[in-house]
């Protein structure tokens, strides 16, 4: 049988923005699961009713799929489907989320540089559905058993969280005393600073830094002559690495080489640092230009914590909250002597690289049982696996 024949698609649209929104970016790829966030839609929505599967047409290789427990609108990029009598829905979420089904999709996806499936493709795949008894069945054991490594992935997620507290811990302390124990303090003047040993000195971001923010460019999804990697948000989370997208490299001032330090300017995520690979500042990333001969580059790099937590705090705009400069550029640092900065940066390098490795080791194992549960999925919705 085909899509079509197990499931209705929704085409109720609105405009009316009062009732609770999901984007694309609320759902995580394969999880089926929803995420906050602070973002807005305005214009044209699709409606959606409690129960109803919302599975993602653009870029549907993604697999992003969710079932909603109410009633709202979401965006048109979205598949509103409401199964037919004699199938379920949670079963039918697992099959749309396995990986035999998302490899055939993205295959039959059209468009360069936003792909996506439309309705006549996507009703018209072939399907096999075993009969509502075993669809029973199969949600009873999926869920128990993909309960199972989701609560696995969490203890294994609160680990990782109490390492990245003590990497946090350390660093800030580092910055603020320095690595003598026995140091001579004085009061900074500064109440975050509160205490920093007496020889520091005590200067604004403008002082010893600049920002350049990027433009928005021309977007390509094939690498050609004189092109660089367009360093987006996603792309230097490294969220979107699969799919990289390239444009024409600008003036000299907007290029960052590997290791240059970015903040989000623009966006979800404002305020945060980042180090970069090789490439070309989009529009909503600025590069911080250090001047070295006041402040290490490498030092600032691990006072990112500390100033994350001010800008995320107070961002600026109606809509699209963005870096508020006068607060950056006016933000206290406590400032060693450059020969200590190098000292504590060494110090600090070697003590994170540890905690880093630590937490690279429970990323594998949360990647591991990702895996574990997409492959479960896939094999007793395929019949590969009999419940």
């Amino acid at each position: 049988m085909r899509l079509k024949d197990v499931v209705i698609l929704r085409n109720e649209k609105t405009t009316d923005t009062s009732r609770p929104y999901i984007a694309l970016e609320n759902i995580i790829s394969w999880d089926a699961k929803y995420i906050e966030s602070s973002i807005e839609t305005e214009g044209t929505n699709s409606v959606f009713k409690p129960n109803d599967i919302l599975f993602g047409k653009l870029r549907p290789y993604l697999a992003k799929g969710f079932i909603p427990s109410y009633e709202g609108i979401c965006s048109t990029e979205f598949f509103v489907l409401k199964a037919k009598k004699g199938y379920y829905t949670q079963y039918l979420l697992y099959l749309l989320l396995s990986h035999s089904f998302i490899d055939y999709i993205k295959n039959q996806v059209a468009g360069v540089k936003m792909p996506r499936t439309n309705w006549e493709t996507f009703s018209s795949i072939e399907v096999s559905i075993p009969s509502l008894q075993v669809q029973q069945r199969i949600v009873e054991y999926l869920d128990a058993k993909t309960t199972e490594i989701d609560n696995k992935i969490e203890l294994l997620g609160k680990k990782r969280d109490a390492y990245n507290r003590l990497k946090t811990a350390t660093i800030n302390r580092a910055v603020t005393r320095g690595l003598d124990e026995h140091v001579k303090l004085k009061d900074s003047g500064i109440e975050r600073f509160g205490l920093i040993p007496e020889h520091w000195d005590v200067k604004r971001f403008k002082a010893f830094a600049r920002t350049i923010k990027g433009k928005q460019c021309a977007q390509f999804e094939e690498k050609g002559d004189d092109m660089e990697l367009i360093l987006s948000v996603e792309t230097l989370r490294q969220q979107n690495s699969s799919f990289p997208i390239f444009g024409i490299i600008p003036e000299k001032m907007l290029m960052c080489e590997e290791g240059d330090i970015v903040i989000i300017w623009d966006g979800a995520g404002v305020g945060e640092l980042l180090r970069t690979p090789k490439g070309i500042l989009s529009s909503t990333i600025a590069k911080i230009d250090v001047n070295e001969r006041i402040v290490a580059k490498e030092y600032f790099w691990h006072w990112r914590y500390g100033i994350e937590y001010i800008l995320k705090q107070m961002p600026t705009g109606m809509g699209i909250p963005h870096l508020n400069p006068t607060i950056l550029n006016n933000l206290m640092f406590a400032i060693p002597p450059l020969s200590e900065q190098k000292q504590i940066a060494a110090y600090l390098d070697e003590r994170c690289a540890k905690i880093d490795a630590a937490v690279t080791i429970i990323g594998k194992q949360i990647d591991a049982l990702k895996r574990l549960k997409r492959s479960l999925i896939n094999e007793v919705v395929t019949g590969k696996r009999m419940v």
